[in-house]
């Protein structure tokens, strides 16, 4: 599996503290190495292609198409629940890849 991302997630990875931004690197290493075979405390699908990786309070949503996942959406989890809004949002910026 290999991991591209739109310039704007580029631009949020490299804003992250340390701490959060090699968390994040180190999942994405791990799904790029093992796919979905890390399982569900670090990938969740959450619609039709639209997947989270879940890396400590960070979450990438992952448009995933045949070996190929683009970063769409990246937020910083505060509560329980994703936001509906966040979650359309990568939905909207997936139809543009």
């Amino acid at each position: 599996m290999k991991t591209f991302y739109l310039k704007e997630i580029q631009t949020q990875i490299n804003s992250l503290n340390i701490k959060d931004g090699a968390r994040l690197r180190r999942t994405r290493q791990l799904f790029e190495d093992y796919g979905f075979q890390i399982g569900p405390k670090y990938i969740k699908k959450i619609v039709k292609n639209i997947w989270e990786l879940r890396a400590g309070k960070v979450r990438l949503f992952l448009y995933i198409e045949g070996n190929d996942a683009y970063g769409v959406h990246l937020i910083i989890k505060k509560s329980q629940k994703l936001p509906k809004n966040d979650i359309n949002l990568a939905i909207k910026r997936s139809k543009k890849i």
